[in-house]
């Protein structure tokens, strides 16, 4: 499962269910550790590009 895909299901998830103030915390930590997960994984991805563009590889 993507990282964006679960932040969206974890998003729905406290928008449906009524979550109390410790239940609500635990979930937006999550959203927050699979945010940072996307960042690094757009990073890595965009030192990849880079290093290909410099070496001229597709």
């Amino acid at each position: 499962m993507e990282y964006q895909q679960a932040i969206i299901i974890l998003q729905n998830l406290m928008n449906s269910y009524p979550l109390n103030g410790d239940e609500k915390e635990a979930v937006m930590t999550a959203i927050g550790m699979l945010s940072w997960g996307v960042l690094g994984k757009n990073r890595m991805k965009a030192i990849k590009n880079k290093r290909n563009k410099e070496n001229n590889l597709p």
